[in-house]
């Protein structure tokens, strides 16, 4: 016991550097890798699906939308159809990415602890414990939507009284902060999955407080998180929005949206098992760790350092 309350002690005097937190979350999904293969196939197959489902459905009609214009003879109920339909495809992405980030912070919290967590235990507790996430999640959007609107008539503003250069640095202040206020929103996220009497407005500011202290941590780890997942992002819009009239045939198409799936699948599972790690790291700072976890994470280190 004394051994343990020791390492716990070592943990809080020393805690992992941003480059320790991402070590460790490269290594944590090793530690269960069959749930953890598991549960990527499980959110993948859903979201290429999606894919599939807009390269056929959208694809051809946003194709005719582009021929129409360059004719200058849009049909607008071509229009309307397309918007309708990348709405609801962009509706049920939003669920099924959800469903895939809340299941990925559950395995990643409960690996991390030590706690022995089988694949179909994975639908239990999300059929009991579902709705905090998704208050949580719908908050943040909010939160998200007020700032953009508000950082985006500050641009307007400033753009009608000053030069064009101030516009660029309330822009870049306006990401900069962003990438600040979205780290505190990732971990009330895993705050609600975490806690069962956390969610929406309290775990925004339960996580205000976990994250005191290390906030310059959690906006480098998500400028870094950021810089990774861009250009992935990129490639999946650029896989959505591919013009079918090139010369690419329907299976280098399919192959192509496979791949761009599957990398922002890992993208977001990757940032998401960072952030329970820092998650952790912020509550044993606060000394805030339950005590089985404690043990667990004991055991854990002991192993990694011999």
């Amino acid at each position: 016991m004394a051994i343990q309350q020791l390492t716990v002690e070592s943990r809080v005097a020393f805690p992992l550097n941003t480059v320790g937190i991402l070590r460790e979350a490269v290594k944590l999904p090793a530690r269960n890798g069959k749930l953890m293969l598991q549960l990527m196939i499980l959110v993948f197959s859903p979201l290429y699906l999606l894919v599939l489902i807009h390269n056929l459905v959208a694809g051809p009609l946003m194709n005719k939308i582009e021929d129409d214009y360059e004719q200058s003879s849009v049909d607008q109920n071509d229009v309307r159809s397309l918007v309708g339909i990348e709405l609801l495809l962009f509706g049920v992405f939003s669920f099924v990415s959800l469903w895939g980030t809340t299941l990925t912070i559950y395995a990643a919290s409960t690996i991390y602890i030590g706690k022995d967590i089988k694949f179909n235990d994975l639908f239990s507790w999300m059929r009991a414990s579902w709705k905090n996430p998704l208050i949580t999640w719908l908050y943040v959007y909010f939160l998200s939507a007020i700032y953009i609107v508000l950082v985006t008539v500050m641009i307007k503003l400033v753009s009608v009284v000053c030069s064009s250069i101030w516009d660029w640095m309330v822009g870049v202040l306006g990401v900069v902060f962003y990438f600040y206020l979205f780290a505190q929103w990732a971990l009330a996220l895993i705050v609600s999955v975490m806690d069962e009497d956390s969610c929406g407005v309290k775990a925004v500011g339960r996580a205000r407080k976990l994250i005191a202290g290390r906030e310059v941590q959690g906006w480098f780890l998500m400028l870094i998180l950021v810089v990774i997942s861009v250009p992935i992002c990129v490639v999946f819009y650029v896989t959505l929005t591919h013009d079918d009239d090139d010369e690419l045939g329907a299976f280098t198409q399919f192959a192509f949206g496979f791949f761009a799936t599957v990398i922002l699948c890992q993208a977001k599972f990757f940032t998401f098992v960072v952030f329970t790690v820092f998650c952790y790291e912020c509550k044993q700072g606060h000394g805030e760790m339950e005590s089985e976890a404690g043990n667990c994470l004991v055991s854990h280190e002991r192993g990694v350092h011999n």
